[in-house]
């Protein structure tokens, strides 16, 4: 759209490492003298935090009982839980996952041992399903085609609410980040988009984001406004940061088109 010179868009949803990605070329930098870097965490220039999200473990409750899968080793354990499982179509998360999985500890991770983790993933490759699209993640789940699956925690906590439970997920092994506003350059609404942004920073708003989707707020003023009922799906709670690892996008940012080919490689072979 920027290139063309015919931009649709006032405000996007990115990943970070896509917003170091584009950067300068193609988005505005971000206006904090309308949006407040007071009112989130991990502002960046040309992007800013409106929440954070995670991948977790999501796995059929009525099939594993009280024995579900609690890391990514299990994940990849077939033989202890059989049946087929799912990941999402993209490296981002799943290297990580693999590695994980292979015995990695979460803060050496970084830099990636990308011909390690899809040599792991390969290993398992019978027993995968591969999704294109957060409404497939959910399908498979429900459907039974798989019996556990690699899912964002927005969709695994509305799975979890939809199937009264039968579909459950934890944080435990998980993958932290931030969900980011970006704004092109040449967007239709000028400066107004920076209003836009400006006004999603309402903690209340973003309490309301968590409780309707999963999104954990931005806002370190909507912490004390998260009721204890919500606490235990928030994936920036304190509990659940713990148990979690972050992903980098900075490694990303220099590492993403070859990673992402090899990876697309490895699951077409």
């Amino acid at each position: 759209q920027v290139e063309s010179g015919s931009v649709r868009w006032d405000v996007c949803d990115t990943q970070l490492y896509s917003a170091f990605r584009l950067g300068g070329q193609y988005l505005q930098p971000i206006d904090y003298a309308v949006v407040d870097k007071a009112k989130t965490t991990g502002a960046e220039e040309f992007a800013v935090p409106y929440g954070y999200y995670s991948t977790v473990i999501a796995y059929d409750h009525e099939r594993f009982g009280d024995n579900p899968p609690t890391s990514w080793a299990d994940f990849w354990n077939v033989e202890k839980y059989p049946g087929k499982r799912s990941l999402y179509k993209w490296m981002s998360g799943n290297l990580e996952a693999a590695l994980l999985a292979d015995g990695v500890s979460p803060d050496k991770l970084y830099p990636l041992d990308v011909p390690r983790a899809l040599k792991k993933i390969s290993a398992i490759k019978k027993d995968l399903l591969f999704w294109s699209s957060g409404a497939e993640s959910q399908t498979m789940l429900r459907e039974g085609e798989v019996v556990m699956g690699w899912l964002w925690n927005t969709r695994a906590n509305l799975l979890q609410r939809d199937t009264n439970k039968r579909v459950m997920f934890s944080y435990d092994g998980g993958l932290l980040q931030p969900g980011l506003w970006v704004v092109p350059k040449g967007n239709p609404a000028g400066k107004q988009a920076m209003h836009a942004i400006a006004s999603m920073q309402d903690p209340e708003g973003q309490v309301k984001l968590l409780a309707s989707m999963g999104n954990g707020p931005a806002n370190p003023a909507a912490a004390p406004l998260v009721p204890a009922e919500l606490k235990a799906i928030d994936p920036g709670a304190p509990d659940n940061v713990a148990v979690q690892a972050k992903i980098d996008a900075e490694w990303y940012e220099k590492n993403y088109s070859k990673a992402r080919q090899e990876f697309l490689d490895m699951i077409a072979s």
